[in-house]
């Protein structure tokens, strides 16, 4: 699930895009979920829509089909443009996440089938292959600016790899951070201090991204952590949001763990999550998607 200002993209188990209008209605200053662009749906993929990154109006979508989607989504008051322009193929199994950025001209993919890839989004173009982890890579961040991108695999370990990767992808990799947790790495982010993980272990571990030492783990029974599945995060300048199959989003200090407050609604675990400075946006295994006002934590 991705969002702006304007709408939310999200995918699902039966391969489709379902695109949800964000804009208000003037005379109402209600939400027009389910309107306008809230019913077009996109259909292209044969199998679940596991990740997509949305960029103005260009949408990444990657699937349980193997394949790589690239999507135009201009829409102006008086016409719209809505189309798959063009589809990636190389990956040999599930693409899980990825990450598109077009200043860059970039879009960096990873795999069940170990790997890692990074494609031209203008030719569709697989510029290199990165092997090392020895299991599915399950998420990702690339950071332009820091020249950096960040992996976390099934193989429980995080790799932090380098713009030395040579054209073979068998190089490239400048710290790796083995058993990182006690299993799959299932979610990242990071900055220019720490990395962020979660994991199937139900925790959430900070990392100093320079050393790989662990700083802090937040669990169940020192912190209130989740008590499932940690299928997601995000985080900015102090906070973390995470999301679990314990169907709660909790809300965090980024420097101490602390926990905010705990977001309870979902009937079912929530897979995806992302927020802004006034919302937050989640999908779950219920099949909606909720928003949150933030102003309540």
């Amino acid at each position: 699930m991705q969002f702006d200002r304007e709408r939310i993209v999200s995918g699902s188990s039966v391969s489709a895009i379902r695109i949800w209008d964000l804009r208000r209605d003037p005379e109402t200053s209600g939400m027009m979920l389910g309107g306008g662009l809230g019913q077009i749906t996109l259909t292209g993929h044969s199998a679940t829509v596991r990740c997509l990154h949305l960029a103005g109006s260009r949408l990444a979508s990657g699937s349980n089909d193997s394949s790589i989607k690239l999507w135009e989504l201009a829409v102006r008051p008086t016409w719209s443009h809505i189309a798959c322009r063009r589809t990636l193929l190389g990956h040999a199994n599930t693409v899980r996440c990825l990450q598109m950025d077009l200043d860059a001209d970039s879009l960096i993919s990873g795999s069940y089938d170990a790997t890692l890839r990074m494609w031209s989004p203008e030719t569709g173009v697989c510029i290199r292959t990165l092997r090392g982890h020895t299991d599915a890579v399950l998420c990702l961040q690339y950071s332009a600016h820091e020249r950096r991108l960040l992996s976390g695999s099934s193989d429980q370990s995080i790799r932090v790899w380098d713009e030395r990767v040579n054209n073979s992808g068998d190089g490239g990799c400048s710290l790796s951070i083995h058993n990182a947790h006690d299993s799959a790495v299932t979610c990242l982010r990071f900055d220019r201090e720490r990395i962020v993980s979660g994991s199937v272990d139900r925790t959430l571990k900070m990392w100093d991204v320079r050393t790989g030492k662990c700083l802090h783990t937040i669990d169940w029974k020192a912190a209130e952590g989740h008590t499932g599945v940690v299928r997601c995060l995000q985080t900015d300048a102090w906070r973390i949001v995470s999301a679990a199959d314990d169907r709660t989003i909790k809300v965090w200090r980024l420097g101490s763990g602390e926990r905010i407050c705990t977001l309870q609604g979902h009937t079912d675990g929530v897979t995806c999550v992302q927020f802004n400075d006034s919302q937050i946006v989640s999908g779950s295994y219920d099949r909606t998607v909720k928003l949150w006002d933030f102003g309540a934590c």
